[in-house]
């Protein structure tokens, strides 16, 4: 097989994933994020806290337990959000898309399972 027809079938592969139920659910629910202003800032308000909860953590400091609960609480309510809870839905959905297109690319590159096909069901063509 040459590298012309190696490409071609990364880019079939890749129209097959855009064409996807697990893409077009992941967009609608950023598009509901988007749309949603307090599902928005919770996202945003949260991201903030976690990259200084570890920029400091991985300055050596320590958190202080108001910093800790500010955390938690945004956690709890990111998690009690519907629109919220579809993204995350819609992402561990895609992500496992992913995961099972590179696990099933490393097992054809390593020539099968080498444990047998219980660990990938059959789905590697060995």
């Amino acid at each position: 097989m040459t590298t012309d027809e190696i490409i071609k079938m990364a880019f079939e592969l890749g129209n097959a994933v855009a064409d996807s139920a697990e893409i077009a659910q992941l967009k609608t629910a950023q598009q509901n994020v988007s749309a949603d202003q307090k599902a928005y800032e919770l996202i945003m308000n949260y991201q903030d806290a976690k990259t200084k909860s570890e920029n400091k953590l991985r300055d050596g400091l320590q958190l202080s337990k108001i910093e800790e609960d500010h955390l938690n609480i945004l956690e709890q309510q990111l998690n009690s959000n519907i629109v919220v809870k579809d993204l995350i839905g819609a992402q561990e959905k895609f992500d496992s898309l992913m995961q099972a297109i590179y696990f099933a690319m490393n097992q054809a590159l390593s020539g099968g399972c080498s444990s047998g096909c219980d660990s990938c069901g059959g789905s590697c063509g060995a």
